[in-house]
């Protein structure tokens, strides 16, 4: 992405988050106005995903109040435009792919995480076909082709690596979000790598779980709470806050997983209750959720290679460059 494209898509986003802001606060409940003595921000987020419940713990949980906050989250529609948003100051923080960072650094618009959010590779290949065993090691692929969201996407590079890994050429069929079941049911794919709470709906209306990513590639730095270094430089106690907010959300997220999904079914009020925590207890156990928000060096490595191994970001000196750990560890 150019320098040009980038700024172009800064000034989108900030129009949309100025709207997004503005209809956000005229849908508050009443009694949760802002109050003047709290430290107002905007998180910005690429859309509402339910593996994003650190930060919806943080808000409706009061964790953000209660450590001086009040706080607008707001959706741009991709993790680039959720960059771009923090760059043009329409958001104070950003909650989205954390190797968007190392891309705009490069090209000269420099970013930090500062948090942890996802911290596992969050899909699990799921079948209907009662015939395909469980899948222990990637050379077990060999039978199957396997349904995966588009080319770039995460899902399907770390799919391929997976088939690659097993010595497989890749047998993979792409399809856009919310289609990959549809796959299924006309036999276009064996497999179908989807993500939580998709996955534990599959298995209440009679599918399983033949693998899970997380368990090829362990920890991977999926998704990150990120700002600017200047933000930082000017605003420590402000974004000491929120970090503080997103851990205490994390360990609330773990000891009261019961409460923490009834909290997110008000969010995502589509989502049986049974299923959403089913749902978490499946990430809390695979550590995709993490129980603390330092950016660990060898999760951010993963995901960074993937990067470089693309070609969209040059092999750093040091890749904890990208990375501001000092408010996770206080």
């Amino acid at each position: 992405m150019s320098k040009k494209i980038f700024i172009i898509l800064a000034v989108i986003a900030s129009a949309l988050l100025v709207v997004a802001t503005i209809l956000n606060r005229k849908s508050q409940p009443r009694g949760q106005a802002e109050s003047p003595s709290k430290q107002t921000i905007t998180i910005a987020q690429a859309g509402d995903f339910y593996l994003y419940a650190p930060l919806y713990i943080a808000a409706d949980e009061g964790l953000f109040a209660s450590n001086g906050l009040s706080v607008t989250i707001v959706s741009t529609g991709g993790d680039d435009k959720t960059w771009a948003a923090v760059i043009a100051q329409s958001a104070q923080f950003g909650v989205a792919d954390p190797t968007f960072i190392a891309i705009a650094s490069q090209r000269g618009q420099p970013g930090k995480i500062i948090s942890t959010i996802v911290n596992g590779v969050p899909f699990w290949g799921i079948t209907k076909n009662a015939a395909i065993p469980m899948i222990k090691k990637p050379s077990e692929l060999a039978s199957y082709t396997i349904a995966t969201f588009p080319s770039p996407s995460t899902a399907y590079t770390l799919q391929r690596k997976m088939f690659e890994l097993g010595g497989l050429p890749p047998k993979i069929r792409e399809g856009a979000f919310g289609t990959l079941m549809a796959l299924l049911e006309t036999e276009q794919a064996d497999i179908a790598l989807e993500l939580e709470p998709n996955v534990s709906q599959a298995v209440a209306n009679g599918y399983k779980i033949v693998y899970s990513l997380a368990d090829v590639y362990g920890d991977f730095a999926m998704t990150g709470l990120t700002t600017t270094p200047e933000y930082i430089k000017t605003n420590p106690q402000t974004v000491a806050a929120t970090v503080k907010s997103i851990h205490e959300a994390l360990l609330f997220l773990h000891q009261s997983p019961e409460k923490a999904a009834d909290l997110l079914a008000k969010r995502f009020p589509d989502i049986k209750k049974e299923v959403a925590i089913a749902a978490l207890h499946r990430v809390l156990k695979a550590g995709i959720i993490p129980n603390s928000p330092v950016v660990v060096e060898d999760a951010w490595r993963k995901a960074l290679q993937l990067r470089i191994d693309a070609g969209d970001v040059k092999p750093p000196t040091n890749i904890m460059d990208f990375v501001d750990n000092s408010f996770a560890i206080k």
